[in-house]
C-alpha cells in the first residue's frame, strides 16, 4: 500500500506575496533534486487559514529518507529553509506519514481541491472503522463522482484516520457537497454506523486548493 506524506507550516500574517513566492520555490527546488514530486497546496475557506501544505505519494517510506540526505547536502535548499524563517508564525512544521487503504488515482494530477476529513478510530473498532472507511471512500465516490481515497495515521495521534475527497474546481465540490447531503443512505450510513466506529466530536474538516 502507498503512503502519503505531508509536511505543513502556517505562515504569519503579512507579507503574503513573499511567503508564497518563498513556498513556490522551496517546492520547485525540492522536486529538482530528484524523488519524490511533491505539490503545494494552501488552506482555504476553512479554520487555521495561512495554513500551506507540501504533499507526496511514495510506494516506500526508504524513497523519503533519501530525499531528506540529499536535501540536507544541499547548500541552496539549507538557504531556503533559513529564508522561509521569517515567513512562519514561530510554531516550526508539523510532519503527518499515513498508509493510503483505499486509493482513488483519479485526480491525482488535475485535482486544485482537496476536501479532508479526519477522524479518529473509538476504542476496539479499529478492525470495523477501517472496513467501513473504505466502503465510505467508494460511497462518497459512487454519489458525488470525485476521487475518495482512505487511509490510516502512521504518526500523529493514534488510531487517526483520513479521508480524502479531490476535485477539478470549487464548483465540484460544491456539488459533490450537495449531492452527498441530500442521499438518504449516506445520512443512515453515517446516523447508523460511522457513529459507533469514530469518536464523537473528534472530527474535523477543512479544504486545500492547490499552489503548484
Amino acid at each position: 500500500m502507498p503512503y502519503m506524506f505531508t509536511r505543513a507550516t502556517k505562515l504569519a500574517p503579512g507579507s503574503l506575496l513573499d511567503s508564497m513566492a518563498w513556498a513556490v520555490k522551496m517546492t520547485e527546488k525540492v522536486n529538482a533534486v530528484g524523488g519524490p514530486q511533491f505539490k503545494l497546496w494552501r488552506r482555504v475557506l476553512s479554520p487555521e487559514l495561512g495554513m500551506i501544505s507540501w504533499s507526496t505519494v511514495v510506494e516506500q517510506i526508504e524513497d523519503l529518507t533519501k530525499l531528506e540526505e540529499k536535501l540536507i547536502a544541499d547548500g541552496s535548499y539549507l538557504e531556503l529553509l533559513e529564508e522561509g524563517q521569517r515567513f512562519g508564525d514561530g510554531n516550526g512544521a508539523n510532519d503527518a506519514l499515513g498508509q493510503l487503504i483505499h486509493v482513488d488515482p483519479d485526480g491525482f494530477e488535475s485535482a486544485q481541491y482537496a476536501s479532508i476529513t479526519l477522524t479518529q478510530l473509538a476504542p476496539g473498532m479499529t478492525a470495523a472503522g477501517i472496513g467501513l472507511g473504505v466502503e465510505i471512500a467508494q460511497k462518497i465516490k459512487s454519489i458525488t463522482g470525485s476521487p475518495s481515497s482512505f487511509g490510516a495515521s502512521m504518526t500523529g495521534p493514534y488510531g487517526q484516520v483520513v479521508f480524502i475527497v479531490l476535485a477539478d474546481s470549487i464548483g465540484q465540490l460544491q456539488a459533490g457537497n450537495e449531492a452527498i447531503s441530500a442521499d438518504a443512505d449516506w445520512i443512515e450510513l453515517l446516523d447508523d454506523r460511522a457513529s459507533k466506529v469514530y469518536v464523537a466530536g473528534a472530527s474535523e474538516r477543512f479544504i486545500m486548493r492547490r499552489v503548484v
